[in-house]
């Protein structure tokens, strides 16, 4: 013969179970967004610098077009690679340097939160050849003394 209080249990074990699953399930989801959130952060930081990377090694030549570089490759780069983001926006500018600047929305359909994704990547223009000189110049200074 069961016992009417094993009975009971049973059905608190079931209903425990439902409403601890609720919260299980929401811990999850949420780390799930922050994956794709943390991702999509590195992959267009990643992609900024590249871009302002591409823009600066451009600016070294005579006849360089420094901006127009970096704003087809920021383009190029933020249309492939990253999940769950729209609205996304690139502003390039230049001058003794290269900043490319990338801003975008995460979707979220969970608990209608949206976060706003800012990143930023700058690059100086240098003249390598003169650089190296420059430095050689120097040890050759200090070897002397």
């Amino acid at each position: 013969m069961v016992k009417r209080a094993e009975v009971y249990a049973r059905g608190s074990f079931t209903i425990e179970s439902a409403c601890v699953m609720s919260l299980i399930l929401t811990v999850l989801i949420g780390t799930l967004y922050l994956c794709f959130f943390v991702h999509n952060r590195a992959w267009l930081t990643a992609a900024a610098y590249e871009a302002a990377l591409a823009g600066s090694m451009e600016g070294i030549r005579t006849e360089g077009r420094m901006q127009e570089t970096a704003e087809t490759r920021s383009r190029e780069l933020g249309n492939i690679g990253f999940f769950g983001a729209e609205n996304l926006s690139v502003q390039v500018s230049s001058g003794k340097s290269v900043k490319v600047s990338y801003s975008a929305d995460t979707i979220s359909d969970f608990g209608g939160f949206s976060w706003k994704l800012k990143t930023e990547g700058a690059s100086k223009v240098i003249q390598p050849a003169e650089w190296i000189r420059k430095a050689k110049a120097l040890k050759d200074i200090a070897d002397r003394e």
